[in-house]
């Protein structure tokens, strides 16, 4: 199972360190693991780094060099450096029965940059940007490059019943399979249910609670969708579940919250991953998404209704040899009213409709530290977009194929 806030290896710089505690409070909770004593199972300073650069070629060679609507590896036929990573922070100690401290900053430079900004930190309130530059994005208001600070918490692990793990600050979300990350996905390119139905940040307070040897709890309150100030004096309750064996796992997460601008109206999202073991080589993923949000489109009458979207996402992927694995994805998602993708939710204008994607790729690992990642990639879709033929190209095609590949270096 896939969730954006991914284990790294811990580096211990000293043996000297040692998890914050206060007081005994070992026996407090759980009289059997104070046997272990505090702050000698895990925990401990580490660094995480890697870099992500590829090449996307596009069959129609679209004029503004962009493979809209995909996002990411979103330029057509040129090199793009997507991610120059570094991670860097202290896991809290779970293994023991004591408190423990820690934290994680992420900062992100490269062209990813651009669909991981949150209003209040990289962005200010009115969407302008506070220290990346002007260039072709965003209607040539923004750079092709430029720098993102994703996740910036604190931690506590609470030794309360099976232990209680607490995060304060900025952080991924638990919402999807996909991952900002670019060594957590085996694709390169990324499924229109993780680029545009789904959160990429929070920043507020969450609590994972181990309820068993199988299931862990989630429950928090944020400040929304990508949001680093609080935009409308409204918080977001964001929960979820996973239940994993050796097997298979299934997670069960939403968020639910006014996304406005004035507070007003409701955004609600729901996402389901189940993913299974086939055998020794094979595994299948299948996810669904479900949203809706009050008063998210104008209807022919040019009046606030409600605007839905939703999909269908399937991966399998095998093990080909020891350092090759072949993977497919297929995906159908529905931009029902035109508010996601293109994002002009006035019936009158266009309407929304279906996007499918049939993804193929591998990832040959000749060393621990690289991952090469080639894929060939068509897109095609429904949508009926007022004075153009579809979403692709320049909005001149209904289909569009992509050939790409990029290489990642782990540090």
């Amino acid at each position: 199972m896939s969730y954006e806030d991914v284990e790294v290896q811990p580096i211990t710089l000293t043996d000297e360190i040692e998890p914050v505690s206060w007081g005994e409070p070992c026996c407090n909770y759980n009289v059997g693991c104070c046997n272990n004593g505090c702050g000698s199972q895990g925990g401990g300073w580490f660094t995480d780094a890697w870099i992500s650069q590829g090449y996307t070629a596009n069959f129609d060679h679209p004029a503004d060099n962009f493979n809209t609507p995909m996002t990411f590896n979103d330029r057509a036929d040129e090199y793009q450096m997507n991610q120059l990573y570094l991670a860097m922070g202290k896991e809290v100690d779970d293994q023991s029965c004591c408190w423990s401290l820690g934290g994680r900053v992420d900062l992100l430079y490269g062209s990813d940059y651009f669909f991981t900004m949150a209003n209040g930190l990289e962005l200010h309130q009115d969407g302008t940007r506070k220290w990346n530059g002007d260039g072709p994005r965003d209607s040539g208001n923004a750079a092709l490059y430029g720098l993102a600070m994703p996740q910036l918490y604190g931690e506590i692990f609470a030794p309360i019943g099976n232990g209680l793990r607490v995060k304060f600050g900025h952080f991924y979300t638990i919402i999807g399979y996909e991952s900002v990350m670019a060594p957590q996905n085996f694709f390169y390119s990324h499924a229109y249910t993780m680029q545009y139905g789904e959160p990429f940040t929070h920043t507020g307070i969450l609590g994972s609670y181990t309820a068993g040897d199988n299931l862990t709890l989630h429950a928090g309150i944020t400040n929304g969708w990508d949001n680093f100030d609080n935009i409308n004096g409204q918080c977001s309750g964001l929960f979820g579940f996973q239940y994993a064996n050796d097997v298979s796992s299934l997670s069960y997460s939403f968020i639910n919250g006014k996304e406005d601008a004035d507070g007003l109206n409701n955004r609600f999202l729901q996402s389901l991953v189940y993913t299974r073991k086939l055998g020794n080589r094979w595994t299948y993923v299948f996810q669904s998404d479900l949203g809706v949000e009050e008063n998210g489109k104008l209807n022919a009458a040019f009046e606030p209704d409600t605007a839905f979207w939703y999909g269908i996402n399937q991966y399998l992927f095998m093990k080909y040899t020891e350092t090759i694995d072949l993977g497919v994805r297929l995906e159908w998602f529905r931009d029902e009213d035109n508010a996601r993708v293109i994002a002009i939710p006035i019936e009158a204008f266009s309407q929304g409709g279906n996007y499918y994607e049939l993804t193929l790729g591998a990832n040959w690992k000749p060393y621990d530290f690289v991952n090469v990642r080639p894929e060939l990639r068509y897109d095609w879709s429904n949508v009926d977009l007022l004075g153009a033929q579809g979403p692709y190209n320049d909005f001149m095609d209904k289909q569009m194929w992509t050939a790409s590949f990029d290489v990642i270096f782990k540090f």
